[in-house]
């Protein structure tokens, strides 16, 4: 801080205190987006335990069907051996996240279906 003794000073302290200002608001934006840097896998496990143990309800038919589907594929076939704590909730789990994962625009079930489109295109007659 200076001495302010006239008008013209009060000016330039004014000019000063904005530049330092306006710095410091840059500096904390950077430190900010590196935090979100570093806190990125963080979020991802919270993103993923949250879409293991909610179901998405945005879609009541589509999950009706995906939860047979699951249930059929995981109780019948993949653990057929397994216990029964793990028959009933690895199901639920895997129902829940598929649902979340099904509402993704670019998810692994829409990558499968280009492939498949892509590969039944190249193998049609003209």
């Amino acid at each position: 801080m200076n001495n302010i003794t006239t008008y013209n000073d009060l000016l330039q302290e004014k000019q000063r205190l904005t530049l330092q200002l306006a710095e410091k608001k840059i500096l904390v934006k950077a430190e900010f987006e590196e935090i979100k840097i570093k806190l990125k896998p963080i979020t991802n496990i919270i993103d993923m335990v949250e879409k293991v143990t909610t179901k998405d309800s945005h879609n009541p038919l589509l999950n009706s069907a995906i939860g047979m589907g699951v249930n059929f594929l995981l109780k019948n076939v993949v653990l057929r051996n397994a216990g029964w704590v793990t028959k009933l909730v690895l199901p639920v789990l895997a129902k829940n996240y598929i649902s979340h994962e099904v509402e993704e625009p670019n998810n692994i079930f829409s990558k499968i279906g280009k492939f498949l489109k892509k590969k039944l295109k190249q193998h049609q007659p003209v």
